[in-house]
């Protein structure tokens, strides 16, 4: 009974962090807010964590668990990448928040890393294959890759933690894309 209850309150701790580094970003993620917001005794927080930075860590590996589900879902949900990838995202606001948080730190290497893996994964998973039907490329696999990179980039500079509707996602790509095609075609045009 007594380690149920560790678990719980050690799950309790990740659920809630994770929850604050995506709407405020790791440099504000404070323990005793949260500790303050769960009704539980800072004090807990070094029973289950060494420190700050494991804390993190391990905000990172749920991250990575809970992409792991995203992709998953993705793989049997989503059969069209407008508006379907966007609904999906929008099943996770949570990570989706997150995601862009490690976005915003890319500067740090391990925010960069978590935030680059877990993008390769879902586009070699479903997202390109996806994005090259929706879009009709003429594109290999390696080459619509670079481009939805480039696009998935900008989506994140652009997006709006605060405004997160299905509108707002789908505007947002279909705006990008129609500016990255146009510069596709006069890159064409010039060779």
């Amino acid at each position: 009974m007594e380690e149920h209850l560790f678990m719980k309150t050690r799950e309790v701790w990740i659920e809630k962090g994770y929850e604050h580094f995506g709407l405020f970003g790791p440099e504000i993620l404070s323990v005793k807010k949260i500790a303050k917001e769960l009704s539980i005794a800072r004090t807990s927080f070094n029973y289950h964590f060494k420190s700050k930075d494991e804390f993190i860590d391990d905000l990172l590996s749920h991250h990575r668990e809970l992409h792991s589900q995203f992709v998953e879902a993705g793989k049997m949900h989503c059969k069209k990448y407008v508006p379907d990838l966007h609904q999906l995202l929008l099943a996770f606001p949570v990570g989706l928040r997150f995601h862009k948080q490690l976005f915003n730190h890319s500067h740090i290497s391990k925010y960069q890393q978590v935030f680059k893996r877990c993008n390769e994964i879902s586009a070699k998973e479903f997202i390109i294959r996806l994005f090259i039907d929706y879009y009709e490329l003429p594109l290999d696999y390696e080459d619509a890759s670079q481009l939805h990179e480039s696009l998935e980039n900008t989506w994140y500079f652009r997006l709006d933690i605060n405004n997160l509707t299905l509108e707002k996602l789908v505007d947002s790509t279909e705006g990008i894309m129609k500016a990255l095609l146009v510069l596709m075609d006069n890159m064409d045009k010039r060779t």
